[in-house]
């Protein structure tokens, strides 16, 4: 199953969200990044832009995908991951690991980490699917607007921080089940507190699913922030 969702430019950046947590943004140079890419919401016939950097926020399948990174490498892209993927990396590319608390480098561009974890989501008691310490949300600018992925994350107490981050864009995490629900984004929403949001990791898994426009018309009236739904 192929899943084609939308695009839309914020300023001068171009962004793609694929499906699920895959974004693709490219800005006013043509420096594109990639977050999350996962080949099994990528069309085959489609050609792909190549990418600068590729970033995976953890070593589950639908977020660090070496068919997807293989497909969207060149000869220079600098590959983000989290430490459990680093030993599974193709051996030609250059990676950089990411951690909360930690910032690295990639052609110029800082790459920040930041906390992501599941408070209530659990696979089996006291077993969460993303405990702390998994995953890693990461923070970057393109042509001077800041981007948030908050990776598969529940409302956590460490966003309250993120405010003082002054980010345009949160790409937010609204499907529920493994990841905070369309309230519980919500809840993230008004302690980020971002320009824009907008709600990914919803409708392609089983168990995922939101109702966007809700979603735009609960931002709008609880928070000070704009909601921006992907869907063509």
């Amino acid at each position: 199953m192929i899943s084609m969702r939308g695009s839309h430019e914020f300023d001068t950046v171009e962004v793609e969200w694929i499906d699920h947590a895959s974004i693709k943004l490219k800005d006013s140079d043509g420096f594109t990044v990639y977050v999350d890419p996962w080949s099994d919401i990528m069309d085959a016939n489609k050609e792909y832009e190549k990418a600068d950097v590729i970033i995976s926020t953890h070593d589950h399948f639908d977020h660090f995908d070496k068919k997807a990174i293989q497909a969207l490498k060149k000869r220079n892209t600098v590959l983000i991951l989290t430490e459990q993927s680093e030993d599974d990396a193709p051996e030609e590319m250059d990676t950089k690991v990411i951690k909360p608390g930690t910032s690295v480098k990639a052609h110029g561009h800082r790459f920040k980490g930041v906390e992501a974890y599941n408070v209530d989501k659990f696979r089996e008691p006291d077993t969460p699917f993303h405990p702390k310490g998994l995953c890693t949300g990461v923070i970057f600018e393109l042509d001077g607007l800041k981007f948030y992925h908050a990776s598969d994350t529940d409302p956590i107490d460490e966003m309250d921080k993120l405010a003082d981050e002054e980010i345009d864009v949160a790409f937010m995490p609204a499907g529920g089940h493994y990841t905070m629900d369309q309230e519980e984004a919500i809840e993230a929403v008004k302690k980020v507190n971002p320009g824009k949001v907008v709600p990914i990791h919803y409708g392609y898994v089983d168990q995922t699913t939101a109702d966007p426009e809700k979603f735009r018309e609960d931002v709008e009236r609880e928070t000070g922030s704009e909601a921006v739904i992907l869907e063509d």
